[in-house]
C-alpha cells in the first residue's frame, strides 16, 4: 500500500497506542501500590495482578499480558505502513509503540468535529463551538474526531512541532498561561527514543553517534557536567534520527526532500544518510 493517509487504520492505530499507554501507567502505578504495602515486600501473591494465571474459570490474562498481547496487535497494524515494514522494523530499540507513535504524529491531526455538520470545533469562552453550525459540544458525551492530513514541509518544522527546536539555544519549556506551539506526546517520545538509542550496543549506529556527539562536546565544552554533555548529545541524536524520518517518509511519499539537512542545521561536515535505509534513487 503506499504511504497514503488510511483514516481508518491510523485510529485504529492510535485507540491501540492510548490503550497501550493507558495499560503501561497502570501497571507501574500497581507496582507501586504493591511495593507500599505494609509487612514484608510482597511477591506471589500480587503477581496474578501482572502476570497470566489459571482460575477456577480458566486462563486470565494479567496487566502485562495484556500489555503484550496489544503491542502485538499493534505490530500487525503498522504492516500497512511502508515506513514501518521497510525501514523502522530495522531499527534496533524501535518497537511497535514508538514506531506507531511517530507514525500518529507525522501524518495526521485528530481535529474534533461537531456531531450535526461535521465542521470543525474549537473552544470558546470554555466552551467547545462548532465553527460551522455555531452548535455547542456539550451533553453529547465525548467529542468525535476526524483524521486531516499533515504536511511538513521542511526539516525544521518537524522538529519545532516535535519540540527539538532551540530558542536561544535550549529547547523551550512550557510557561505558565501560555499555550506551547509544539507537541507535549512528540517531546516525549523524543525522549523515549533516545533512551532507546542508549541502550543499545556501541555498533548501533545511532548509540555511536551519540557516543561521538558526547566526545565531540567533552572536547569542547570543559565547563559542562557529565549529565549536560549527554542530554545534550542524545538530544543531537534524537533530532537526527527525526530528520532521517522526515528523509525516508518524504521520499516514500514522492514529496520534495531539502539537502544537505545535516551540515547546514546539525554542524555536520558530511551529510549522515539514513541508517538501515537504501534510497531507491541511489539503488
Amino acid at each position: 500500500m503506499s504511504e497514503e493517509l488510511k483514516k481508518e487504520q491510523i485510529t485504529y492505530l492510535n485507540f491501540l497506542t492510548r490503550s497501550y499507554e493507558g495499560v503501561t501507567k497502570l501497571i507501574a502505578q500497581t507496582k507501586q501500590r504493591i511495593l507500599s504495602m505494609p509487612g514484608e515486600t510482597p511477591t506471589a501473591e500480587f503477581d496474578d495482578l501482572l502476570k497470566s494465571h489459571t482460575a477456577t474459570t480458566g486462563k486470565v490474562d494479567g496487566l502485562e499480558t495484556v500489555k503484550n498481547r496489544i503491542s502485538r496487535e499493534i505490530d500487525k497494524t503498522l504492516k500497512d505502513w511502508q515506513i514501518w515494514t521497510e525501514w523502522l522494523v530495522k531499527i534496533p530499540g524501535l518497537g511497535p509503540y514508538l514506531g506507531a507513535k511517530l507514525i500518529i504524529l507525522f501524518y495526521v491531526k485528530f481535529v474534533p468535529v461537531c456531531k450535526h455538520c461535521n465542521g470543525p470545533v474549537e473552544r470558546e469562552d470554555g466552551a467547545m463551538i462548532c465553527q460551522d453550525c455555531g452548535e455547542a459540544a456539550k451533553g453529547d458525551g465525548l467529542l468525535q474526531y476526524r483524521a486531516d492530513e499533515k504536511d511538513f514541509a521542511t526539516i525544521s518544522k518537524w522538529w519545532a512541532y516535535m519540540g527539538r527546536h532551540t530558542v536561544d539555544g535550549v529547547m523551550p519549556k512550557r510557561k505558565k498561561g501560555e499555550v506551547a506551539n509544539w507537541s507535549t506526546p512528540g517531546r516525549t517520545l523524543g525522549f523515549h527514543i533516545g533512551d532507546q538509542f542508549n541502550r543499545q550496543k556501541s555498533d548501533h549506529p545511532y548509540k555511536a553517534l551519540l557516543i561521538d556527539r558526547k566526545k565531540k562536546h567533552e572536547r569542547n565544552h570543559e565547563d559542562w557536567s557529565k549529565g549536560h554533555i549527554h542530554n545534550a548529545a542524545k538530544n543531537e541524536t534524537v533530532k537526527i534520527f527525526l530528520a532521517h524520518f522526515w528523509t525516508v517518509a518524504r521520499t516514500m511519499q514522492g514529496k520534495p526532500v531539502s539537502e544537505p539537512y545535516a551540515g547546514a542545521l546539525m554542524g555536520h561536515t558530511n551529510i549522515i544518510k539514513p541508517f538501515y535505509w537504501e534510497d531507491p534513487k541511489n539503488c
